[in-house]
């Protein structure tokens, strides 16, 4: 099994050619962003080049974006001005923010990438920790009953090894742990946050949660 610091590797490595890949935001964020009130101070968790934080601050937002990768990072802030995005290199199971200090957050093809549930649970915690009663996070991840993932060679936890292919043709291993519905849920709940809505599309599982405090 993977170790967060291997996943980090990857990203380190893979950052451009990634970057390259993801420039739209997802439509999903953008429905969540435009129910928020004018001038939220959103947390992006696992922000990576930033391409959710250009939408948000689009829409007269500030942004908070927090990454493990360093390289990801520093592709986001060419893009965006330094007045609108604090950008902070650090672990999503450990924010360095205080509490109730955002008012809403996002949490987008995150969880899936952390290899532990203890992991998971802590990252959804720290979320809890630092919204206000009642603040509200999107948060994504991949449905492993999605009939495109059927062929993956999953072992008995839903952990799975996808290649990423370099421009040089190098491949390297993207770690996944799939979801089913049970578990998201769960997971969701046990970490404090309260799920006000589950959906699937196409392949990612969603949940609206807020903080009950």
């Amino acid at each position: 099994m993977q170790t967060k610091a291997d996943v980090r590797s990857v990203y380190e490595r893979i950052a451009d050619s990634f970057a390259r890949t993801r420039a739209r935001p997802w439509p999903e964020v953008l429905d969540f962003l435009d129910g928020l009130p004018a001038r939220s101070r959103i947390l992006d968790v696992g922000c990576g080049n930033g391409r959710h934080l250009k939408a948000l601050v689009a829409r007269g937002h500030h942004g908070i974006g927090v990454d493990f990768s360093r390289e990801l990072l520093t592709i986001g802030r060419e893009g965006i001005p330094p007045a609108d995005v604090r950008w902070i290199e650090a672990d999503a199971t450990r924010l360095p923010l205080r509490d109730r200090s955002v008012d809403a957050a996002l949490c987008i093809a995150v969880l899936h990438h952390l290899p532990t549930r203890e992991d998971r649970m802590a990252t959804l915690s720290e979320i809890a920790r630092v919204l206000p009663e009642g603040g509200r996070v999107l948060i994504s991840v991949w449905d492993r009953d999605h009939p495109r993932f059927l062929g993956l060679p999953l072992d008995a936890r839903g952990d799975v090894d996808i290649p990423w292919t370099l421009p040089d043709g190098t491949k390297l291993g993207r770690y996944y742990h799939l979801f089913r519905a049970d578990e998201f849920q769960e997971t969701i709940i046990g970490s404090g946050l309260h799920g006000e809505r589950f959906f699937c599309i196409a392949g990612n599982r969603f949940a609206l949660a807020i903080n009950h405090g």
